[in-house]
């Protein structure tokens, strides 16, 4: 008697079909980024040689000194050559007098020229070997913890399949609303953070949305949930996939004054200010070198980069290496730009303050005031290997401050304390009027003189429910 197959249903076989797929995709993408990461960052800068100043001085004589007519007078010795060399390493140049402190040469100046021009290219070079070493690895690190990231996900470490407790209990919670549950996928990431799909079939004949499934499992998982965008559609003949996140328990409120040094130019300053993905609020000011059209175009160049970086997925301390391994290379690099960034979790209310070159932001709670202060030098100085990340937990009710230096200049050498001073008085809880009279109170400061850009950000932290 021939076995008769049973027929799988056409949500059996879509389920199996997507689970291979992800995994096969996953693990592939995972392959290929951490190859190209490991690539990338192999090339250190173990092998980068600098040349010495008894080297330059070496290439000098060559270049200047063989046809030179007097030199079987010379009386350049091997020890002069070496003390020159440690000169030049010394003071970053040599002079004539140098020269002239070790032996007569007709052709002293051209002599000079010749080792400073040498001296300053082998500078430039090292230096930016340097630099694309730096950005090589930092890239390379990217690729290898996106490649991660990916065999994360394919061994399931976000839950895409196979999550029995969860099921469980979704499934048991969902059956007395009639609901039968076949499939459970949770995803959560910085960017996104959690959102449940189900795969599930209603009582024939009874139509269920996607608000009604995510009000009952924010009762079933005790935690507030909310409908995805679209989060609804059909599968098979029978089943609805239906896509629930979790709810944001912050939201800020935002308040801003940004003024140029002088009326008739640009804002040396640019700010930002917005939600990046489900779950992040950012805030962040930018001040360029001095002021005018230079300092606006760089300062905008850095806001609108780390925008770009952060939209793409990527967490803040990843976004601002990022940042930095690109800004190394700016065309002028004797201008630099700071940065002020605040980012909230609107889930957890954990504030992440971080500072390249920018001053002291404030944070106001219960009638007192306590500055956050991170030293640090601006984007695109490669000087530190960790990022001066300061982490706080916010309550509902805290009112952030962040500042351009020129606020805090205006009123001279105490300009730390009596901005505290003038928060404290302030009990405006809307954040713009909170700025606005923030910023009458230091015009109407004594000695009070507009030096620089200004610009202040006032966030008020609530809760949502």
């Amino acid at each position: 008697m021939p076995i008769i197959k049973k027929k799988e249903p056409v949500e059996e076989i879509f389920f199996n079909e997507l689970e291979d797929i992800i995994s096969y995709n996953m693990k592939q993408m995972e392959h290929c980024l951490t190859t190209i990461g490991k690539r990338m960052c192999a090339e250190q800068d173990d092998d980068l040689e600098k040349k010495t100043g008894r080297t330059i001085i070496e290439s000098t004589i060559l270049k200047e000194c063989m046809l030179c007519r007097e030199k079987d007078k010379c009386r350049l010795t091997l020890d002069d050559r070496d003390k020159l060399g440690e000169l030049l390493e010394k003071q970053g140049g040599l002079s004539v007098q140098n020269i002239r402190s070790v032996c007569k040469c007709q052709r002293e100046k051209e002599w000079v020229e010749e080792i400073n021009t040498i001296y300053e290219r082998e500078l430039f070079l090292y230096a930016s070997e340097q630099r694309f070493i730096e950005m090589r690895r930092m890239i390379g690190e990217q690729y290898i913890e996106a490649g991660r990231m990916f065999k994360s996900f394919s061994a399931q470490k976000y839950q895409l399949s196979g999550v029995r407790p969860m099921q469980e209990v979704i499934e048991k919670g969902l059956k007395a609303h009639h609901l039968k549950v076949k499939k459970v996928y949770i995803y959560e990431d910085d960017m996104r953070g959690k959102q449940i799909y189900l795969f599930l079939k209603a009582q024939k004949g009874r139509e269920v949305t996607t608000k009604e499934v995510a009000r009952w499992l924010s009762v079933i998982l005790q935690e507030k949930l909310q409908p995805l965008p679209n989060g609804k559609q059909a599968i098979g003949e029978n089943y609805e996939m239906m896509g629930v996140q979790a709810a944001t328990k912050f939201h800020v409120l935002t308040g801003v004054i940004s003024r140029a040094e002088k009326e008739d130019m640009k804002n040396g300053d640019n700010f930002s200010m917005g939600t990046v993905g489900n779950h992040r609020f950012v805030s962040m000011i930018s001040d360029g070198m001095g002021t005018g059209t230079a300092a606006n175009r760089d300062s905008k160049a850095v806001i609108e980069t780390l925008e770009e970086l952060l939209e793409v997925g990527l967490d803040e301390k990843r976004a601002v290496q990022l940042l930095q391994s690109i800004f190394v290379f700016w065309p002028e690099k004797e201008r630099y730009s700071t940065l002020d960034y605040l980012q909230i979790d609107l889930h957890a209310g954990i504030g992440s303050f971080l500072k390249l070159g920018a001053c002291p932001c404030f944070l106001k709670r219960k009638g007192q005031v306590e500055m956050v202060q991170l030293p640090s030098l601006p984007v695109g100085v490669l000087k530190e290997k960790t990022l001066p990340i300061h982490r706080k937990k916010l309550e509902a009710e805290d009112f952030i401050l962040q500042v351009s230096d020129g606020i805090i200049d205006s009123m001279g050498e105490k300009g730390v304390e009596l901005l505290m001073e003038y928060m404290k008085q302030i009990h405006t809880t809307r954040p713009q009027g909170f700025v606005d009279e923030l910023m009458e109170k230091i015009e109407k400061t004594e000695g009070y003189e507009k030096k620089d850009d200004m610009t202040m950000i006032g966030l008020g932290i609530w809760d949502k429910y």
